[in-house]
């Protein structure tokens, strides 16, 4: 049997290599010497095939074997490296070939197509989707989009976002169908289905059969595959292995028999060379006999007063698996024995420890950007003002007295200390890190299902939370921190410290980090409500905007003064706060921590009690 197939098989590559030429009066598909690498060695190579009308073509293959590399080139979504892909269409009067990739503007609106992920506008619902692809594909009839979506018999006016895998799944076959295309290519088109879906799944493209259509489907779905296709392609690292008809599965050179006897399975059933014996246990065998000798076979079951006799027809699943069948590349399997070997068993406490290093992993690289270049600026800074003469007390250099040029030091030294640490850059940089890693810190981890798997180890949302906020609120001291020491180095090394309130200069960075703390607590405290990066991000970002935005409006004009009050820059007063007067900064210094603080803890509460979304 084996033999007769791959036989079967040979002539059908040899055939897709030489008939590359549909009919002059049909509509259809037609790959030659098709070729696509990718730097990480994966890709296709010598793809061969025709699909021509009213024929199903069937590509199967794991996961990474080319198929959807295949679909994307038929649909002019990558550029072949070599080869082509032809799609031949029915116009008003006569056929018209397109070239997959130099035609891809014409030829994508003109098939029918289910991409293997599915992603769909998420604020839209199905209606209004459904509408604006009718739209944009100026089709004229309605009803023929109704009736698709009764045929499926769902509701689309559910938003995109509240619908399950199988509803989404619907809404994409509906739209691959709806404006009646002559070639349709389905990758992966019944996943996410439950049963009776996949039913009328396969009357639906049956019936698109019977009509012409060409249509090309990718499947893991072994039975949907034999019901639907007339031939099939298996392919195996980026090369079709095997072509062949599902008929030939069926009708083949050999037959494979389920025997039970009364007795023992006798010698002469197990020792005869007509046949292949494999028993399943002391009664029963499985014997694989080639069509010439089935007379014989049968003579011997009945002499041997059999019980039970059952054919099994080889199916397209078997055929499948003889390709991949404990079969692992080489590669990939050095690979993981390598991996084995190195690998140790690790305590709770340590991977507890591995995870609050890749915390603060995610967060450095934005981190050091936004720290080290305010310090870098600062450090460029200082040196120019010492360079220039700035720091310089000699009067004859600049014609002041001494008071005077003292006076002038000091008044430029904080000038240039609120405008790097407490008005633009000291706190801008700082913020754009909070607002962007706030935003996505726990939401990010939410949004793209890695919370789930985190949640599956030894981790706990307890420890996953604590985590994210320690790592967080620590990196935010850190950095005000950081650019506090080097001021200070920078001001005992150019001796400038009698200029400098260095108890006032310290209660500024307090401020600065409490205020830079409670706007993290919004941003930390949205991160956890909201399931989306985007929300939380939108929201912090906002209330940042707002409040400086209102800070500026308040100054410049003082009929908008008291617009301060109702912005959180407002605690922060960089240029009232002085040591020697708690009154000025106390009471919002003491609001901010508190504020921060409670709504750090609420974002604690928040996270271990919400629903996670699949």
């Amino acid at each position: 049997m084996e033999k007769s197939l791959q036989k079967n098989e040979k002539e059908k590559v040899i055939n897709s290599h030489q008939i590359l030429n549909l009919n002059n009066n049909q509509s259809g598909i037609q790959v030659n010497k098709l070729e696509k690498k990718f730097k990480s060695g994966y890709g296709i190579e010598d793809i061969n095939f025709i699909v021509k009308p009213g024929k199903v073509f069937g590509y199967l293959g794991p996961n990474g074997a080319g198929k959807s590399t295949t679909i994307r080139s038929l649909m002019g979504f990558i550029k072949p490296d070599k080869g082509s892909s032809l799609i031949e269409t029915k116009g008003v009067e006569e056929l018209t070939t397109y070239d997959s990739w130099k035609d891809k503007d014409d030829t994508q609106k003109l098939i029918g197509y289910v991409p293997g992920e599915i992603a769909f506008p998420e604020n839209m619902n199905g209606v209004n989707l459904l509408k604006m692809i009718f739209k944009l594909r100026n089709m004229t009839d309605w009803e023929q989009v109704k009736k698709y979506i009764y045929y499926w018999e769902f509701d689309p006016n559910m938003k995109i976002k509240k619908m399950s895998k199988g509803m989404k799944q619907k809404l994409a076959l509906v739209i691959a169908w709806m404006h009646n295309p002559d070639i349709i290519i389905l990758d992966e088109p019944t996943t996410g289905l439950d049963p009776l879906m996949q039913e009328k799944f396969v009357s639906l493209v049956k019936k698109s059969k019977a009509e012409g259509k060409a249509i090309i489907m990718s499947s893991h779905i072994f039975s949907e595959i034999e019901k639907t296709c007339d031939t099939v392609a298996i392919i195996k690292k980026g090369k079709i292995v095997s072509l062949i008809d599902v008929k030939d599965i069926h009708y083949n050179d050999e037959k494979t028999y389920e025997v039970k006897f009364q007795n023992k399975v006798d010698n002469i059933l197990k020792e005869s060379k007509l046949w292949k014996v494999d028993l399943i246990d002391e009664k029963t065998a499985m014997v694989v006999v080639e069509n010439k000798n089935i007379n014989q076979f049968l003579e011997v079951v009945t002499s041997l007063k059999a019980e039970f006799l059952k054919e099994h027809p080889l199916d397209l699943e078997q055929y499948f698996m003889k390709y991949y069948e404990n079969e692992i590349s080489t590669v990939v399997k050095d690979n993981i024995e390598k991996f084995d070997n190195n690998i140790k068993p690790t305590a709770k406490h340590k991977a507890k420890l591995e995870f609050i290093k890749r915390s603060y992993r995610k967060m450095s690289t934005l981190w050091l950007f936004l720290t080290i270049l305010p310090i870098a600026m600062l450090s460029i800074l200082f040196i120019t003002m010492y360079t220039k003469g700035t720091f310089d007390l000699d009067p004859a250099l600049n014609g002041k007295s001494l008071v005077e040029t003292q006076m002038k030091i000091k008044a430029t030294l904080n000038q240039v200390m609120n405008m790097m640490f407490f008005g633009n850059l000291g706190f801008l940089l700082p913020v754009v890190f909070i607002i962007v890693t706030s935003g996505s810190i726990v939401s990010g981890e939410v949004e793209k299902g890695t919370m789930v798997n985190m949640l599956t180890t030894s981790l706990t949302r307890k420890s996953v939370i604590i985590t994210k906020l320690t790592s967080f609120i620590s990196l935010i001291g850190l950095g005000t921190l950081l650019q506090y020491i080097v001021s200070i180095i920078f001001i005992q090394a150019f001796k400038i410290q009698e200029y400098i309130d260095l108890s006032t200069f310290a209660v500024k960075f307090l401020g600065l980090f409490l205020l830079l703390f409670l706007i993290g607590s919004i941003g930390f405290m949205s991160s956890c409500y909201f399931n989306r990066s985007v929300y939380a991000l939108s929201l912090v970002g906002v209330i940042v905007i707002v409040s400086w935005v209102l800070t500026i409006a308040a100054k410049a004009d003082e009929s908008l003064k008291p617009l301060k009050y109702i912005s959180i820059n407002t605690l922060f007063d960089y240029e009232g706060a002085k040591a020697s007067d708690l009154s000025t900064f106390l009471g919002q210094y003491l609001f901010m921590a508190l504020a921060g603080t409670g709504l750090f803890v609420g974002s604690y509460f928040v996270f271990t009690k919400k629903d996670l979304p699949l």
